[in-house]
């Protein structure tokens, strides 16, 4: 009984610390998803209160889905996620004054749910396993610079990412862009919940310009 209760422990031990990793990703979809819903570059959602904090951004963190009725006479827009390019280790960095410490969170993991959930709130269906259908929309994106600073008035981070979008209709690349400023921020232990609300963020922008494809 002894042996088997620490094996229970030892367990509960393991799983818990596996839920604690994704918890961070997921405490961050979460507060996203009680945002106050407004369109996407609608200015109302470019303030917020995460935490007890003021929360500046550039783009809503909660976008609202498209309200209007289906054409049921257009085809449905299908995207297949192609690859998405992580951001290189070395970049992974936030600055409390002179100091540089490393973010270990896989960027390109987080977006990649955040986006597929964002396509499919606006009636997109997102193609799973391979696919080079020339009427699917191809996506790939690489994300190529992140700066982010801890400074006596908050938390000031952007980043950057080369989107490319394809198919038999479309050739198009986009730079895209997002930003936040968390004021009052004081806590390096959250480091990671506010990028991972930044790159929800970019899955938002990112979402927006397929739909308006």
């Amino acid at each position: 009984m002894r042996i088997f209760s620490l094996f229970f422990l030892a367990f509960c031990a393991l799983f818990i610390s596996a839920c604690a990793k994704k918890s961070t990703m997921q405490r961050a979809a979460d507060i996203a998803s009680q945002q106050h819903c407004y369109d996407c570059s609608s200015a109302k959602g470019y303030e917020a209160n995460i935490q007890g904090l003021l929360y500046l951004s550039d783009v809503g963190l909660q976008c609202c889905a498209d309200k209007r009725t289906l054409d049921t006479g257009v085809a449905i827009k299908k995207v297949y996620l192609h690859r998405i390019y992580d951001l290189p280790e070395e970049k992974k960095t936030f600055y409390i004054g002179n100091d540089r410490y490393f973010i270990n969170e896989n960027f390109n993991a987080a977006f990649y749910v955040f986006l597929e959930q964002e396509l499919k709130a606006r009636g997109i269906v997102v193609i799973d396993g391979i696919n080079n259908s020339p009427y699917v929309l191809r996506l790939d994106l690489s994300f190529v610079d992140f700066s982010s600073k801890f400074d006596r008035t908050g938390l000031h981070s952007n980043i950057s990412a080369r989107l490319n979008l394809k198919d038999i209709n479309t050739d198009k690349e986009f730079v895209v862009r997002t930003k936040q400023d968390v004021v009052g921020f004081n806590d390096e232990k959250e480091i990671s919940f506010y990028t991972f609300l930044l790159i929800k963020q970019m899955a938002n922008k990112v979402a927006s310009i397929v739909s308006s494809l």
